[in-house]
């Protein structure tokens, strides 16, 4: 009877320590954190100004955990060109958030404005291991984001997207500068579909005489000349 009683017991004990332990299992949750940022994923400063940091959320729950974050990169802002800033902030397991913007320092000074829809034309072509690929008639959208800064929406003229009909992540699209004296210089290039950009872009001008513009735009070991009117 009494070795019967002393295993009601610690069968008892053992109950209660293993419900003490789910119990400890389950009583805390874990959040991740709401990493929002403020203002637009691409910002514009004017050379010579001063970058005003739109400013962003964070909230671990319902706990405001904003003053965690932690900004990396830099803005030149006397320097024309694309910056990253990068944002990071961990949960209370250590578990990171990110979120990244965009600055474009640009030349309020350029009053020109290439904008507008543009076909490839004679002399487009695609030079790769001596073999060349000749392709007019296809589109590309130059759009104004800022004074002398410019969208192009595929710096490989459509040979991917369209021609090779693969869609639109697979066009080289980024940001150009254009300067006084209608030189053409690369912000910003990236295409999706593959994960890279442009290694360079050369040779690149508006010429107003005619309106057209052109590239040779280096990539993955290719070079796409591409002439727009």
């Amino acid at each position: 009877m009494k070795i019967y009683k002393y295993g009601l017991i610690l069968i008892s004990v053992l109950f209660l320590f293993a419900c003490e332990k789910e119990t400890e299992g389950i009583s805390r949750i874990t959040y991740y954190v709401d990493l929002e940022l403020k203002g637009n994923p691409i910002e514009f400063v004017s050379i010579g100004g001063t970058y005003n940091e739109p400013g962003w959320t964070a909230f671990e729950g319902d706990i405001d955990v904003s003053e965690n974050v932690k900004v990396s990169g830099k803005v030149e802002v006397n320097t024309l060109g694309y910056y990253t800033l990068n944002y990071s902030v961990n949960n209370a397991d250590g578990f990171p958030k990110t979120a990244s913007r965009s600055v474009i320092v640009y030349d309020p000074a350029i009053n020109t404005d290439i904008s507008g829809e543009y076909v490839t034309v004679e002399g487009t072509y695609r030079y790769r291991s001596g073999a060349i690929t000749k392709y007019p008639g296809f589109n590309v959208t130059i759009t104004k984001v800022a004074p002398g800064t410019f969208a192009i929406s595929d710096f490989l003229g459509g040979y991917y997207a369209q021609r090779a009909g693969y869609g639109s992540a697979y066009a080289g699209s980024g940001y150009v500068q254009l300067n006084s004296n209608n030189k053409i210089s690369l912000i910003y290039s990236f295409v999706p579909g593959w994960g890279d950009a442009l290694s360079a872009l050369k040779n690149a001008e508006y010429i107003p005489g005619d309106g057209s513009i052109k590239w040779a735009a280096d990539y993955a070991g290719m070079t796409f000349n591409v002439v727009l009117n």
